[in-house]
Parts: C-alpha cells; sequence; structure tokens
C-alpha cells in the first residue's frame, strides 16, 4: 500500500522546533501562524504573567554543520523580501542536527541581497549559539523597536491631524 512518507526534512523541522522551543524562558509562549510565508513561529514575550512583545522566527536546518565561524542558511529572496517589510522583528535560526544546536542572527544585521537571485546565503556566526544567547538583550533590544516604531506611529497620527 502506498502511504505518505516522513521524510528527512520533516524530522528536522520538528527537531528544530522543538530545541527552539526549550530554549527560550519558561514563561514566553510560541505560536505557529496557520499560513506560512516566511514566519514559521511567533515568539510571544511576557513580563511576569503579562503578554508585552512578540517577535518572529524563520526556522531552518541541517543534519550536519559547517566546519568554519560561521553556520550557513539559504534563504529565497522572496522571503527575505517578506520578512524584512515585515513591521516586527525578525530571528533566523538554524538548527544543526549534528551539533544539536541551533545559531541564530536577527534579519536587521543581514546585508541586504542582490535582488536579481532567486536565493541567497546568510552567515550566522557561530558565537550566536541560542543554547547561550543573552534573552534579557533580545527582550530589551524588541522592546526599544516597538518603542520607536509606536513613537514614530504617534508623530504620524498627529501630523495627519494637522492637515
Amino acid at each position: 500500500m502506498n502511504l505518505p512518507i516522513r521524510d528527512r526534512n520533516r524530522i528536522l523541522e520538528s527537531k528544530s522546533l522543538l530545541f527552539f522551543r526549550n530554549n527560550i524562558p519558561e514563561n514566553w509562549t510560541t505560536t505557529v501562524p496557520d499560513d506560512d510565508y516566511g514566519v514559521d513561529l511567533i515568539v510571544n514575550i511576557f513580563e511576569g504573567k503579562h503578554p508585552a512583545y512578540d517577535f518572529e522566527i524563520q526556522l531552518k536546518a541541517s543534519e550536519n554543520s559547517i566546519v568554519c565561524d560561521f553556520e550557513k542558511a539559504t534563504l529565497k529572496l522572496s522571503t527575505y523580501n517578506y520578512l524584512v517589510s515585515r513591521l516586527h522583528v525578525i530571528m533566523l535560526v538554524k538548527y544543526c542536527e549534528e551539533e544539536k544546536e541551533g545559531y541564530w542572527i536577527l534579519l536587521s544585521s543581514v546585508s541586504k541581497p542582490n535582488q536579481e537571485n532567486n536565493t541567497f546565503t546568510v552567515n550566522i556566526p557561530k558565537i550566536n549559539k541560542l543554547s547561550t544567547i543573552d534573552w534579557s538583550t533580545v527582550k530589551a533590544y524588541i522592546k526599544e523597536v516597538v518603542d520607536y516604531k509606536l513613537c514614530a506611529g504617534e508623530e504620524f497620527r498627529n501630523r495627519i491631524k494637522q492637515e
């Protein structure tokens, strides 16, 4: 009988998701969007018992790691363009099964790719281990970005009122 197969990519995807969830603060939550156009997870940051901020994750996974100072992740140009246009902070995470480790980079730190290519490679510094990330620094950065955008929105609304 011909049945669906759980291929290696699905297994790696599940492992990367589990690894990520096991490495965020215990009072933070994750949500998987219904439609995936590049956002694999939405992470909800809590302050105490109260939701405060959120950011988005693009997950990649591989069986093997690259032996150098960077882990490499390939992104479709269309995915990058979509993610970079979003208002949320985006984190790219590459899980390497061989090392049982994930590496991260904020999309805002990635150089703009050539718009004539279909894909491009992102170099993620191996010092950015997900298992040792300082989540308080990430939270502070996200708060700063949200506050900036809220301030810009308020300025925009005030300008519209004056016109």
